[in-house]
């Protein structure tokens, strides 16, 4: 097994964050915007790279919130993420990717109580830091 490090961004508008929906095979689940540092990339250029590419949105980054972590279902290996509270235009809107390689399925700026109930299906470490940190 391998781990990998990601940079994920909770970004925060009107008491609620973006989650956005992945199509991974026949499973949906709901995650935050990001994903893998690339071999000589920093951390934070990462962040803001995914984010636009996910989800067309500038985010100001605003302070560092923990760790989650989950197996990906693709192949397994171990995906490390490294979450910071992020802020985004309130008037910005979001664009999801029509890239072939990526497998976001929707967006949701959702609630905390909403994303801790038994109908969204994430990372329980996620949900830990959620639950933690909102």
């Amino acid at each position: 097994m391998t781990a990998i490090a990601a940079m994920k961004a909770l970004i925060v508008r009107d008491g609620k964050f973006l989650a956005l929906e992945l199509e991974i095979g026949r499973k949906k689940l709901w995650d935050l915007p990001g994903g893998k540092v690339e071999d000589g990339e920093e951390p934070m250029q990462t962040l803001c790279r995914e984010v636009k590419e996910e989800t067309a949105l500038d985010v100001e980054v605003d302070k560092p919130l923990g760790v989650y972590w989950f197996n990906r279902v693709s192949d397994g290996n171990l995906a490390v993420c490294t979450v910071f509270k992020c802020n985004a235009a309130s008037d910005a809107s979001v664009i999801l990717p029509h890239k072939s390689n990526e497998s976001i399925a929707s967006s949701k700026w959702i609630g905390k109580d909403e994303f801790l109930s038994k109908d969204f299906e994430a990372p329980e470490s996620l949900k830990e830091l959620v639950k933690n940190t909102l």
